[in-house]
C-alpha cells in the first residue's frame, strides 16, 4: 500500500497521504506534512463520520475534499470505517488528485483486504437447555441499568443538539463526545461539562438558549 501512496504522493502540490481505519487508527502513512499526527487523526475520524452521516441519509459519497488556508484535504471512502486521506497544498489541483485517488482506489481496496482480512463470520451453534440453564449475565444487572440509562441521556442531548445545528450534530457529538470520555468516567455528573464543550459549537445565541432549554432538565 505504500507504494500506492507514493504515487499519490510525486502529484504536484500533494504533501502525503495515509489510509486510516477508525477502530485501528492509521494503518498506512505517506504523510510528509506539519501536521501534528493527533490533528491528522482527528480530520480522519471527521470524514469517517461524514461519510457515516450520508449513509444514514441514503447517500454513498465516494469522495469529499474541503480547501482551508494553508491546506486542501481530499477524503476518499475505501471500506466501511475505511478512508484514504490526501492533504494538499491549498492551491494545488484537487480534481487531478481526486482522480488519480480515484484510479488507485481499487488497488488499494485489494491490498487492504490482503493485509487486513475481515474476521471470518463464527459457525452458528445450537445452545443445549441445560448451557441456557447456566448462563449469567456478563455486566450486573444495576451497572448494566445504569449503562443503558446513561446511553438514553446522551441520546437525547445529541437530538437537542441537531435541532440547535441540523445534521453535523452527529458529527459534532461523536468528536466531543470521545474527548469528553478521555477525561473520566461516563457519569450523569459530568454532563454538564459535556454540555459546555458542545455549546461552544454553537455560535446563535438563541440556538444555544433553544439548546439549553431541551436538556436543562437533565443537568
Amino acid at each position: 500500500m505504500r507504494k500506492l501512496l507514493g504515487e499519490i504522493s510525486v502529484i504536484p502540490g500533494v504533501t502525503g497521504s495515509c489510509i486510516f481505519d477508525k477502530t485501528a487508527g492509521v494503518l498506512c502513512t505517506d504523510l510528509q506534512t506539519e501536521l501534528p499526527k493527533d490533528v491528522t487523526e482527528s480530520v480522519c475520524m471527521h470524514f469517517v463520520r461524514l461519510l457515516q452521516m450520508g449513509r444514514m441519509n441514503k447517500l454513498d459519497i465516494k469522495s469529499v475534499h474541503f480547501r482551508f488556508d494553508r491546506y486542501a484535504v481530499i477524503g476518499m471512502n475505501l471500506d466501511t470505517g475505511v478512508i484514504l486521506l490526501t492533504i494538499c497544498d491549498a492551491d494545488a489541483n484537487c480534481s487531478l488528485v481526486a482522480t488519480t485517488v480515484a484510479m488507485l482506489a481499487d488497488d488499494m481496496r485489494d491490498e487492504l483486504f490482503e493485509k487486513f482480512p475481515p474476521s471470518p463470520t463464527p459457525a452458528m451453534t445450537i445452545a443445549k437447555k441445560e448451557d441456557i440453564a447456566c448462563l449469567r449475565p456478563l455486566v450486573p444487572d444495576d451497572e448494566r441499568s445504569g449503562a443503558e440509562a446513561m446511553t438514553l441521556l446522551l441520546e437525547e442531548i445529541e437530538h437537542a443538539l441537531t435541532a440547535a445545528i441540523g445534521p453535523l450534530s452527529s458529527m459534532v457529538m461523536g468528536g466531543h463526545l470521545d474527548k469528553w470520555r478521555q477525561n473520566g468516567p461516563s457519569s450523569p455528573g459530568r454532563l454538564p461539562e459535556l454540555v459546555t464543550m458542545l455549546i461552544r459549537e454553537i455560535e446563535d445565541p438563541k440556538l444555544v438558549e433553544d439548546f439549553k432549554s431541551r436538556i436543562r432538565h437533565l443537568l
